[in-house]
């Protein structure tokens, strides 16, 4: 199935005012914002299964696509069987309580859902039922060619939340239009209900921090772990910042941490 980027830095929330046509038989569409009423030539990308909910969106310039919100709750459970989540009841809450292992068997079982080719791997084995979760996290291998969903890098993920803009936040100056943070602390909340940035992506300085693919310290002195990036429901505003970031050991969860993945865009 296909599905369409967004009229950069113009949409708030997801039904915001914009109109499409296909141009019959090519991989081009024309995007026509009502809102400025400019029409821009934009490349489709591929959504395998749009009915789950998953919404990816071409990085201009770079060469991945990713998930315009936080993978929820349903999407999770969709893939997975099952929902670790600590907050429920609302529809379309971000998923939490997440290990990085987690994420990265989520990456996984989805490619194969979708008929893709998965990225990670143990000792050469990408079969999830194969593996054994008490191996050290620095055996699991990721293919880079690959075409199936995966975690973003750290700089990826930096990129994407910048949006093509100057903001201290992903999409803003002002962190209420586009984040929830400690100033509500109580508990995480629907995606995609805050401002988007410039890239029509939700929720990167706020709502669950996000898990990375990337390594920081080491093994060696005992602080080796993998980066989460965003800001979360529960931070002060100090840490919801475009660069700011962290990293804790693949087995962590909490209820302030979550993902959501990309894939390598289509040539």
């Amino acid at each position: 199935m296909k599905s369409l980027k967004k009229c950069f830095g113009l949409g708030v929330g997801r039904k915001s005012g914009l109109s499409f046509a296909m141009l019959a038989g090519g991989s081009l569409a024309l995007l026509l914002c009502v809102s400025c009423a400019s029409g821009k030539a934009v490349e489709q990308i591929d959504i395998e299964d749009e009915e789950r909910g998953i919404n990816m969106v071409q990085i201009p310039g770079e060469s991945y696509c990713i998930m315009d919100t936080e993978v929820t709750q349903e999407i999770y459970e969709s893939v997975m069987g099952e929902n670790p989540s600590n907050f429920k009841g609302e529809k379309n809450l971000p998923v939490e309580n997440v290990s990085w292992y987690d994420a990265a068997s989520f990456c996984n079982k989805l490619s194969e859902q979708e008929g893709l080719e998965p990225v990670y791997s143990v000792d050469g084995e990408a079969d999830l039922g194969q593996w054994s979760w008490n191996f050290p996290d620095e055996r699991m291998e990721c293919n880079e060619v690959a075409n199936g969903y995966r975690l973003p890098t750290v700089e990826e993920w930096q990129y994407a939340a910048n949006g093509g803009q100057a903001f201290k936040y992903s999409g803003s100056d002002v962190l209420e239009e586009v984040g929830w943070y400690g100033s509500v602390r109580d508990k995480t909340h629907p995606v995609a209900q805050k401002k988007a940035n410039g890239y029509g992506l939700y929720d990167m300085s706020g709502n669950v921090c996000e898990w990375c693919w990337d390594s920081e310290g080491s093994v060696y002195t005992g602080s080796y772990g993998h980066s989460y990036c965003g800001g979360a429901w529960s931070f002060d505003s100090n840490r919801c910042t475009v660069d700011h970031k962290d990293y804790n050991y693949a087995g962590y969860k909490s209820v302030f941490l979550g993902f959501r993945v990309v894939r390598n865009a289509d040539e």
